[in-house]
């Protein structure tokens, strides 16, 4: 994984996002609306962090999207036991975009990539992170077709509907994407 410890930086500038596969991958039981996947790579000199962002088209404000890190050594000579998944949760809150580790899974064919699921607890607190939240960073700035996941309605304070559209802050303009997060 990038680590601090390994000398990596955790700037998210300092990390180049190649956006790789977009997919339709059913529909909402609720209202009909497509659900997406886009997964791509994140890379520094030394390492790279596959991803995959799953939501609802239309439906970030009330569900959010889950966000999956592999981590760990790609390559010839690699398996998965070499790898295993962080998760993130992103959501729109009343004072904008926040994401909060949770506990990850190997569903959805994660166990075809990498060999173990991290708890949140193996996460907050510890050097790992820093890093969790600059891949995050790195993926929101540079990933266009995310653009969705940032620009959603807040959600009403009592049911979670729509009650306004409005333009949350860019991303771009802020030094390191200084946005919301949850620990």
């Amino acid at each position: 994984m990038i680590s601090p410890e390994e000398g990596v930086t955790t700037t998210p500038d300092a990390l180049r996002v190649s956006p790789e596969a977009d997919q339709v991958t059913g529909r909402c039981d609720c209202c009909g609306r497509i659900s997406r996947r886009v997964s791509g790579t994140i890379e520094t000199a030394d390492a790279v962090v596959a991803y995959q962002v799953w939501w609802t088209v239309g439906h970030i404000a009330e569900h959010g999207a889950e966000i999956d890190l592999i981590c760990g050594r790609w390559g010839d000579g690699t398996s998965l036991s070499d790898r295993f998944v962080v998760r993130l949760h992103h959501f729109i809150a009343a004072t904008g975009p926040w994401v909060m580790v949770q506990d990850a899974s190997l569903a959805d064919g994660l166990d075809r990539l990498a060999a173990r699921a991290l708890r949140r607890e193996e996460i907050i607190g510890t050097p790992r992170a820093a890093e969790v939240f600059a891949l995050y960073d790195a993926i929101a700035l540079q990933d266009a077709r995310l653009a969705e996941l940032f620009d959603a309605p807040a959600p009403c304070g009592h049911c979670g509907a729509q009650t306004e559209r409005r333009k949350l802050e860019s991303r771009r303009g802020c030094p390191g994407a200084r946005r919301g997060r949850t620990i």
